[in-house]
């Protein structure tokens, strides 16, 4: 890490008041090196952690993000990143979301994870024993800048854009379904808005979880038991449309659905 602490406080205060107040600041790339992947996870740690100290919220999960390539692509970034759940954040299916709220709001569908056991051990055979279950969710993605995911240490800075999930019916244990094989569509209405496949997420879903035990045990941060994780896009990232409830469903897993009020 190359940026002083005073910049690290400086941009989390930004941001986290920008979440608070649902308004948009710069990209923070212009303030720290380029690729200061150390910098930009501390000031998404400090920004969490203002969440916690003023507003009381706790951790309950995190999100990996850019596993999809397609969605990688489309961005320009190539490489996975990861942001932190609070308890505020967590919604069940079939809540409706103000879009007062949030800045401007993208869908994405995609399996979560939730854990039994901490994950001390970053090997596959300790993950799989370690998951409770798995049910489908949309991620709430909105970022506190102008456009949309700016440079790699712009999103890591920013929570990886995670501002919320919405967690689907169904809960399967993991390995009764086949999750490289899962096709996931989402629907607004009669609107198809994408749809993909779950070897679209790394290879495998649990690929994803794994990337992100081994960056959670490297950072000091181990995933632990009651945790909730996404593991990243099946599809495609798209804009959310407001006033129609919008329903995912994924073969074998089940379906979650949320609504956006654009009057609320």
């Amino acid at each position: 890490m190359t940026v002083d602490a005073q910049t690290i406080v400086e941009i989390a205060r930004e941001l986290h008041d920008a979440k608070n107040g649902t308004y948009t600041v710069p990209y923070v790339s212009p303030r720290l090196p380029e690729h200061d992947l150390d910098s930009a996870y501390a000031i998404s740690e400090a920004f969490a952690s203002l969440r916690e100290s003023e507003l009381g919220v706790r951790r309950v999960g995190r999100k990996v993000g850019l596993t999809n390539p397609l969605v990688q692509k489309r961005v320009g970034v190539f490489e996975p990143d990861y942001g932190i759940i609070h308890d505020d954040m967590v919604f069940q299916s079939g809540v409706v979301l103000p879009a007062s709220r949030y800045n401007r709001l993208l869908i994405e569908a995609e399996v979560a994870f939730v854990l039994k056991n901490d994950i001390l051990d970053p090997s596959l055979e300790s993950i799989v024993a370690a998951i409770d279950y798995v049910t489908p969710a949309f991620e709430i993605v909105d970022f506190r800048y102008g456009g949309s995911v700016g440079q790699i240490v712009d999103t890591i800075a920013d929570n990886a854009g995670c501002s919320g999930l919405v967690l689907g019916e169904e809960k399967h244990p993991y390995g009764d379904v086949d999750l490289t094989a899962v096709e996931m569509v989402i629907t607004a209405g009669d609107t198809e808005i994408t749809r993909g496949v779950g070897s679209n997420v790394l290879g495998d879903p649990v690929n994803a979880v794994q990337w992100l035990a081994e960056t959670a045990i490297t950072t000091g941060h181990p995933l632990r038991a009651g945790e909730v994780l996404l593991s990243g896009s099946i599809g495609y990232i798209e804009p959310w449309p407001a006033d129609v409830e919008c329903v995912a469903t994924i073969t074998g897993l089940g379906r979650v659905t949320a609504t956006v009020d654009s009057k609320a």
